[in-house]
């Protein structure tokens, strides 16, 4: 795994009215790292994924990637991010036009491989919301692949995803991981967890509890997360 810090976010807060949702957030994602961001819901993690993405206005502190400084409107350009209503960002009227339209040089044959690995190709015709909610979930995810984005960050990317295209999305990301790319996945998926991320940040209350590798040891830790938590 390479030492190269892709991102750095420093005292990260971000306040809504009466409601502090994160509080001095401080963590690093190195080149290659697939990082499955959990916590209980109202932990603040899609908070902090809209933050890290230029999404969410008035957040404060500071965010480095490749160890500059970029503000919110200059990291849309260098983070994608797979909402957990992935309706709100499919817009065209085909499934190959969303490929193509993410792509910084359209390039049909790249964009037909991905949706061939994630079993969509038959749709490249069809308009994307005529498709199931799983189908679209994919849909979106083959979008953040091919978008060749500094970071990706994916909520719940397995939401309304059977085993087999859970697998799926979990071998594109190591794909995606053995070239270079950084990833940040909002997920209660044990299964998704196991299959491809290399690391756990642990947020609740919006503050970094365990920052972790998924090492031998770092498993027992997150099984005894899960066990602790049903």
């Amino acid at each position: 795994m390479s030492e190269n810090i892709v991102l750095k976010m420093s005292n990260i807060s971000k306040t809504f009215p009466g409601v502090k949702a994160l509080s001095n957030v401080d963590f690093t994602l190195r080149e290659g790292e697939i990082h499955a961001l959990m916590g209980e819901n109202g932990a603040g993690k899609s908070t902090l994924a809209r933050c890290l993405c230029g999404l969410e206005k008035h957040c404060k502190g500071i965010v480095k990637i490749d160890e500059k400084p970029y503000n919110r409107k200059q990291r849309l350009s260098l983070c994608y991010m797979v909402m957990q209503d992935v309706n709100h960002q499919l817009f065209t009227e085909s499934t190959e036009e969303e490929m193509l339209i993410s792509m910084a040089e359209p390039t049909p044959d790249k964009a037909d491989a991905v949706l061939d690995r994630l079993d969509l190709l038959q749709f490249k015709e069809r308009h994307p919301m005529a498709l199931s909610g799983g189908q679209k979930q994919r849909v979106a995810i083959a979008t953040a692949l091919v978008s060749e984005r500094k970071i990706l960050v994916l909520d719940e990317p397995t939401s309304g995803l059977d085993l087999q295209h859970m697998k799926e999305v979990a071998d594109e990301l190591v794909t995606i991981q053995k070239m270079g790319k950084t990833s940040l996945v909002i997920t209660h998926d044990y299964e998704l967890i196991v299959s491809c991320c290399t690391h756990i940040l642990h947020l609740e209350h919006g503050m970094v509890q365990e920052q972790y590798a998924l090492d031998a040891a770092g498993l027992q830790r997150l099984q005894k997360f899960f066990i602790d938590s049903r």
